[in-house]
Formats: C-alpha cells, sequence, structure tokens
C-alpha cells in the first residue's frame, strides 16, 4: 500500500510540474485598455459618452530572450457617429517599445497614416512583431530585471496623444537591484 501512495504522490507531482510549466509557457494575452470620454456641451443638449477605447496586448508576459513578442494595438469607436482622428504630421497610431524606435520607424505605412474615420463601432488593429532586425536592446530592455514596456499611442479625438501601455519580462528574471 506504501508503494501505492508514493506511486500516486509521484504521479500527481509530476502531474503538477507538467501543468506548472505549460501555464508558464502558454500564458494568456496581456493586455491593458484605456477610455476616452467625449466632453458634454450643456449648450447643444449633448451627453458626455465613451468615445474611445484603445486595447493594447502582447500574446505573453513572459518571453525567453530570442522569442517573438506578437503586439496588438486596437482602437474602436464606441460612439453612435463617425469619429475623425487627425494627427496632422504624427502617426495616428503607434506601437513603441521602451527608448527605442516605434513601429512607425520601421513601416512607413504607419508613420503615414496620419488621419483615420471610424464610424459607429468600427475599430482599426495594428500589429508589430519585435524585436525586428536592427532593435537596440539595450534601450528596449531593461537589463537589471529584463523587463521592457510597450506603449500604444493613439491621437485623441481632441488631437492630443492617448496612451495605453503593458509590461513584460524579456529572458530570465532577475530581483531589482
Amino acid at each position: 500500500m506504501n508503494t501505492k501512495k508514493m506511486i500516486t504522490g509521484l504521479l500527481l507531482l509530476a502531474s503538477l510540474t507538467l501543468l506548472l510549466s505549460a501555464c508558464s509557457l502558454f500564458s494568456g494575452p496581456n493586455c491593458d485598455s484605456g477610455i476616452e470620454d467625449r466632453s458634454g456641451n450643456l449648450a447643444t443638449g449633448r451627453k458626455q459618452a465613451h468615445a474611445i477605447i484603445a486595447t493594447l496586448c502582447t500574446d505573453r508576459t513572459d518571453y525567453n530572450k530570442g522569442d517573438t513578442v506578437h503586439i496588438t494595438f486596437t482602437v474602436k469607436n464606441l460612439l453612435d457617429e463617425q469619429i475623425v482622428l487627425d494627427g496632422g504630421q504624427r502617426p495616428v497610431m503607434d506601437i513603441c517599445i521602451s527608448a527605442a524606435p516605434c513601429l512607425s520607424h520601421y513601416q512607413p505605412e504607419i508613420a503615414q497614416l496620419t488621419r483615420l474615420a471610424l464610424e459607429p463601432g468600427q475599430s482599426h488593429t495594428i500589429q508589430w512583431d519585435w524585436p525586428t532586425p536592427g532593435v537596440d536592446m539595450d534601450k528596449s530592455v531593461d537589463p537589471s530585471i529584463n523587463a521592457a514596456a510597450v506603449y500604444g499611442n493613439h491621437i485623441r479625438l481632441d488631437g492630443g496623444l492617448g496612451s495605453v501601455s503593458v509590461a513584460f519580462s524579456y529572458g530570465p528574471r532577475r530581483v531589482v537591484p
């Protein structure tokens, strides 16, 4: 009987170890969202309302060095009317990692998208598989903790800059010194 208990205990330990390693390998999306409100106007009777939701995601929170980080950034119109995001000379949407150059630096079509009209309920998504060749990892990943921050920047209704961010670990985790 003790042999059966020992075998059962070992099998449970092996199952738990397998489950924990699978969870770390296949951790789910790492996302953050921010909502921009449209101001109300007493003179016209327009009520304050949620106008834009910006959602930024990486496919995981933990990566080994050399892994590709899949990043998705979406801006959605929450109003029941068309909105126009106008960045002037700036891209309407961009993805940046720490102090390194942003996605618009590598993709001219992102840099040239300076105006975006979104119908009610419509969204626009940009994606980036990072790091790309030429990325300066010293500017992108903090070597003391092997962590980086991703920023999804978008033009707000008033022409200002809105931003959401997520952090991820890139390589073995280190404690903060």
